[in-house]
């Protein structure tokens, strides 16, 4: 059996939150950072250097997925361009409508493509909200791969070459799910995604990707990313999403 190769990814949903929302959710922060954030030392919902920092750590590189249109992307387009330069990825995180999608699609991600001069390979749908007809859509405009189905969806978290011609990168685990829909504990999280990658080593699979929210990353559950990481780079190798589809053969990618 070879070596289980993990992807690492992070979708960009929002970057700033207003006083009543952080108040209205206080508990999921720890007292320390709270009072950062309320005094104003602190942004608990821009994380994106401090998840850079951890994966330089580490030596490992992620995939974010950035929207146009949740945020105003100038607020962050200074730490975006380090993120390119640094060799980490900028995949498109599309919110889907129910109209023109396919212009939208090609809107935003020139509009990404121009801003922080790079060529965007992959795609996110918010809220993991795709279709096949959206699947089509990406694969039309020329997209490498995408990544918005989770591995129960799909029954596999290896990457494989979706009907439309797209790659596509099963989610293996999502935060979200851990803390928001199973309402586990830390512990029980880590437990819970080391049972999963142990089951997927067990069927014979050759990949597990991870998503964490960039804006989880001080709370009570995502901030175990970091402890979770070191420990499937125990058990692995971990990568950029683009990377792992080049190191799977796939999409001709080199």
């Amino acid at each position: 059996m070879g070596v289980l190769l993990f992807g690492l990814s992070h979708d960009v949903d929002s970057i700033r939150r207003g006083f009543k929302h952080v108040w209205r959710v206080r508990d999921r922060f720890g007292l320390r950072d709270l009072l950062a954030h309320l005094l104003g030392f602190k942004n608990l919902y821009d994380n994106l250097a401090d998840l850079m920092e951890v994966e330089e750590r580490l030596g490992v590189r992620s995939t974010f997925f950035i929207p146009v249109v949740l945020f105003r992307l100038d607020e962050v387009v200074d730490v975006l361009r380090e993120l390119v330069k640094g060799g980490w990825e900028v995949g498109l995180h599309f919110v889907a409508e129910p109209y023109q999608r396919r212009g939208l699609v090609k809107m935003e991600r020139e509009f990404l493509e121009s801003l922080l001069g790079v060529v965007v390979r992959g795609v996110r749908t918010h809220n993991l909200a795709v279709d096949e007809g959206l699947m089509s859509v990406y694969a039309g405009l020329g997209f490498l791969y995408d990544s918005s189905y989770r591995m129960e969806e799909v029954g596999r978290s290896t990457p494989f070459l979706h009907s439309c011609g797209l790659v596509e990168v099963p989610i293996g685990v999502m935060d979200a799910d851990l803390f928001g829909r199973l309402r586990l504990s830390e512990e029980a999280a880590f437990r819970y995604v080391e049972g999963k990658v142990k089951a997927a080593m067990d069927r014979g699979e050759a990949a597990f990707t991870l998503l964490f929210h960039q804006e989880s990353f001080r709370m009570r559950g995502g901030r175990i990313y970091g402890r979770l990481v070191e420990r499937l780079l125990e058990l692995g190798e971990a990568y950029k999403l683009i990377d792992l589809v080049s190191k799977l053969g796939l999409g001709g990618v080199g």
